[in-house]
């Protein structure tokens, strides 16, 4: 034991947190090393009562020269069922004893016994489960996850109660040693795209990991894509959902938003209250979405397009109205336009970053259209122009992904471009562009746009419309599921078809 001590304290030299309480009871010399930052202070209390008081009680091993292997054994046996009690650990694998003491465990080495022992003290102080701040939903479960991968997983095991739910857990980051997550549903998912997610895990070589963004950025297929491959989400029956998809999913500790794959484009449209409320209402707000995609994308690019270059396609009394509102303007409609994204963006970023004291979300939409008038009442942009930028930024909060918003907003100062230039013909070059992308890309080997393209009509249930849950009885084929069925052919409701008895006693 003294080699490996040694080796301890030289690896934790001047780590002053890093405790060595020693116990030495006759000729036996014991040591108990923890974190005393990452420790609870009433396990460890507990731990070492209950050591001392189990040392002195046992007069066997009280002197070293009298310990023979069958009293190790007896030793090792009754340490089992002490309190707190974790794991025994070889003493010579040291990295490992390191680990544990780095992760917040309590390691116990006794001389002349071959074995550590480690303890469950883990301080387990941390945000409480509430609801997401980023995926609010109207009906619906309230819980989050939460920067703990324990209790995430937890989370997990209470929703999917079954034993082909597998966690696999595996440590990335020489310096932060993150622990993370892999979780799959074992007869649902194909075991191609599980292996493939444990080759991209195991490439990846870096000092530190303290969101799971550093995870997705080096394993999605296309690092330089605008578009997400990887879907992301805080909320456990979103995450579950998925699994029961045939997906794989990450967790990382120190964060709550865990990844899910493959991605694909659809998904980032499709909202939690979707599969809560009835499939009528929620297929309507599906193409409400859809149009709203739209109109972020190409409103301001068709509104710059018909003022600068297709003025025919208006109405004369219109284009009148138009040109008698911007004869004093000192620039043109596209930096116009531009200058409003840009001006937009600044209030919306700065609305993010304000305390929440100051309710930045208020103050961004309060600052939009006290600008935006104040601007249009200076002379320095059109109302019009106002109204177009001011609706196309409003409705990319319509998307239910941050990160597709996002795409969303970036893609229209190009689409802005290409219209000013080169009118309706800009605005298809740009959306064949990007509907080309689209098309070549892919999230670990399955197609961005499926089950459209290519056309899986089995996965359709759930693209245009949100069909009643007796009718998706399949899965989406498209992801490459191992189990396609998801429910049987008989969940159609079948209300009575006889009538009740009355009740004679009533009657009379």
């Amino acid at each position: 034991m003294n080699k490996q001590l040694s080796f301890l304290k030289d690896a934790f030299k001047s780590c002053d947190d890093v405790i060595f309480k020693a116990f030495r009871i006759s000729n036996m010399n014991s040591y108990l090393i923890y974190l005393s930052n990452l420790v609870n202070k009433q396990a460890i209390f507990e731990v070492e009562q209950d050591l001392i008081t189990f040392l002195i009680g046992n007069t066997e091993w009280n002197d070293i020269s009298t310990i023979d292997v069958k009293t190790k054994d007896s030793f090792i046996t009754q340490m089992h069922h002490r309190p707190f009690f974790s794991q025994k650990i070889e003493v010579n694998n040291t990295k490992f004893i390191v680990e544990q003491i780095l992760s917040g465990q309590a390691v116990l080495m006794v001389e002349e016994i071959d074995v550590a022992f480690s303890f469950r003290t883990k301080h387990s102080a941390g945000r409480a489960i509430e609801e997401p701040e980023t995926e609010h939903v109207i009906r619906g479960p309230r819980e989050g996850f939460v920067e703990s991968i324990d209790t995430n997983v937890m989370l997990i095991r209470r929703k999917i109660k079954t034993t082909s739910l597998k966690i696999e857990y595996l440590t990335l980051g020489k310096q932060t040693q993150t622990k993370l997550a892999v979780v799959y549903l074992k007869g649902v998912v194909d075991e191609t795209l599980v292996n493939e997610v444990r080759k991209r895990l195991s490439r990846i070589e870096i000092d530190g990991i303290l969101e799971s963004s550093y995870i997705e950025a080096m394993i999605q297929d296309a690092p330089l894509s605008p578009f997400p491959t990887i879907f992301n989400t805080e909320r456990p029956d979103r995450l579950c959902a998925g699994l029961l998809e045939g997906k794989v999913a990450i967790l990382t500790e120190g964060t709550p938003f865990t990844l899910t794959m493959p991605a694909v484009f659809i998904e980032f449209l499709h909202s939690n209250d979707d599969y809560y409320n009835g499939g009528f209402p929620s297929s309507i707000v599906r193409w409400i979405r859809g149009l709203g995609l739209l109109v972020a994308l190409i409103l301001p690019a068709f509104f710059i397009a018909i003022l600068t270059i297709h003025q025919e396609l208006l109405q004369s009394p219109f284009l009148i109205r138009i040109s008698g509102n911007r004869e004093d303007l000192p620039y043109p409609v596209l930096i116009e336009s531009i200058f409003m994204i840009m001006t937009f963006e600044l209030l919306r970023e700065a609305g993010q970053r304000m305390p929440r004291l100051f309710h930045g979300s208020v103050i961004t939409l309060l600052g939009i259209l006290i600008i935006g008038q104040i601007a249009a009442q200076s002379g320095l942009v059109a109302p019009l122009t106002v109204v177009v930028i001011g609706v196309a930024s409003l409705t990319t909060f319509i998307l239910p992904n941050h990160a597709f918003q996002q795409v969303i907003r970036y893609l229209c100062l190009p689409m802005l471009l290409l219209a000013g230039l080169f009118g309706f013909m800009g605005i298809l070059i740009g959306l064949m562009v990007i509907l080309t992308h689209l098309i070549n890309l892919r999230s670990f080997g399955i197609p961005y746009l499926s089950p459209i393209s290519p056309s899986r009509k089995e996965g359709w249930k759930d693209v245009f419309l949100r069909t009643p849950w007796w009718a998706m009885d399949t899965r989406d084929p498209a992801v490459g599921v191992s189990n396609l069925r998801r429910s049987g052919d008989d969940n159609f409701p079948k209300p009575p078809t006889h009538q009740p008895k009355e009740n004679q006693n009533e009657i009379e």
